[in-house]
Formats: C-alpha cells, sequence, structure tokens
C-alpha cells in the first residue's frame, strides 16, 4: 500500500535534514552564532572587515543606518 513507503521517507529526510541542522548549532557552539561566514572570496572578506569595522560585530545586519556620515 501507499504508506509502505514512509518509513524510506522519514529515514532519507533525516539523513538529507540532520547534517544541516547539526551544523546549525554547531556554528552556535563554536563561533557564537549560528551562522558561519565564508572567507573564500576577496568580496566576502572584504565585506566581514567592512562589517568588522563598522560595528565591531561582523554578524550584525547592517544598515545605512551604520554607515557614519561624512
Amino acid at each position: 500500500m501507499w504508506y509502505e513507503i514512509l518509513p524510506s521517507a522519514v529515514i532519507i529526510t533525516a539523513a538529507l535534514g540532520l547534517p544541516g541542522w547539526g551544523l546549525y548549532h554547531v556554528h552556535n557552539l563554536t563561533l557564537g552564532n549560528h551562522f558561519r561566514r565564508s572567507m573564500t572570496d576577496w568580496w566576502d572578506r572584504n565585506q566581514y572587515q567592512r562589517d568588522m569595522r563598522l560595528t565591531g560585530n561582523p554578524y550584525v545586519v547592517n544598515g545605512l543606518e551604520n554607515i557614519p556620515d561624512k
């Protein structure tokens, strides 16, 4: 019957979902936040350094109100 597929579907869903869910919490334990910023590209490093310079915390969402006027 149709319900015989449910155990396999649950196993596949758990196998695909648990690594992402686990990394979300591992990053919180190791980095102090739930998200990891990639430093593989020049643009990403530049934005990280800009956020660190402007607010002191690169993981805070920065808007135009955080950029000082000249």
